[in-house]
């Protein structure tokens, strides 16, 4: 896996802010995002509807940092990789043990 260039944006704590605090938009000032969360302070998360969207989209990366920078994840961390899928076999290339 190439090197990705973080800015020191934790994956985890985006999602511990995200299941425990983002009905007040603290998962989305973390990462960079004031206007969403100011929104979602004000409106306690959308009704609790917009947390749980936010923490699906942490959760799953498509929301990152503002910033374009990938989140810092440990080595056997949760990261995903996109995998095309068309008539060609693609294999992804393991790391030596």
């Amino acid at each position: 896996m190439p090197c990705q260039w973080t800015n020191g944006y934790s994956f985890e704590t985006a999602l511990l802010l995200s299941i425990f605090l983002g009905m007040f938009g603290l998962d989305r000032f973390y990462l960079g995002y004031p206007a969403i969360g100011l929104a979602k302070f004000c409106t306690l998360g959308f009704m609790f509807l917009g947390q749980l969207v936010d923490i699906i989209l942490i959760a799953t990366q498509v929301v990152g940092p503002s910033d374009g920078s990938s989140y810092i994840i440990p080595y056997y961390g949760p990261r995903i990789n996109v995998i095309r899928s068309d008539n060609t076999t693609y294999r992804l290339k393991q790391d030596n043990w």
